[in-house]
């Protein structure tokens, strides 16, 4: 793989420039500079987007990355694995919780629309019976 300007990796991975500068002054891409001071990125910088941006995909926040790029960097894969097991188990547990908010809200917005089909057209002001005035609980109750 041969080296990348900012501009070709950004284009390559479909990573932002500013983001991979963000990542430079973050610590966790480091470019080397060409002789008229462009960044450059080697293949080992090449391979550390690659799993920053996996992991990004995951969900893993910043600090983890950072974490678990200092383990990549200087472990064996079996110590990755053994970090990289519980932030993906907690990015289960959270995508999971997120599954449970987003079902009960579209419970709430089908009831919410159900309602709001079953109310009779008025010519008059609209009411606290409109089902998008009631609360979630009033719309739970009937």
């Amino acid at each position: 793989m041969p080296d990348l300007r900012i501009s070709e990796l950004a284009a390559s991975s479909g990573v932002p420039a500013t983001t991979l500068r963000y990542y430079e002054t973050e610590g966790i891409l480091p470019a080397e500079r060409s002789a008229n001071g462009y960044r450059v990125y080697t293949e080992r910088a090449q391979e550390r987007l690659a799993f920053i941006t996996a992991a990004k995909a995951l969900q893993m926040s910043l600090p983890e990355i950072k974490l678990l790029l200092r383990v990549w960097e200087t472990d064996t894969c079996r110590a990755v694995k053994s970090e990289l097991r519980p932030a993906i188990a907690q990015q289960i547990a959270n995508a999971e919780a997120s599954i449970a908010r987003l079902t009960s809200l579209h419970q709430a917005l089908t009831s919410a629309l159900a309602r709001l089909d079953d109310t009779p057209d008025k010519d008059s002001a609209c009411s606290p019976e409109c089902a998008w005035l009631t609360t979630p609980a009033e719309n739970a109750a009937s």
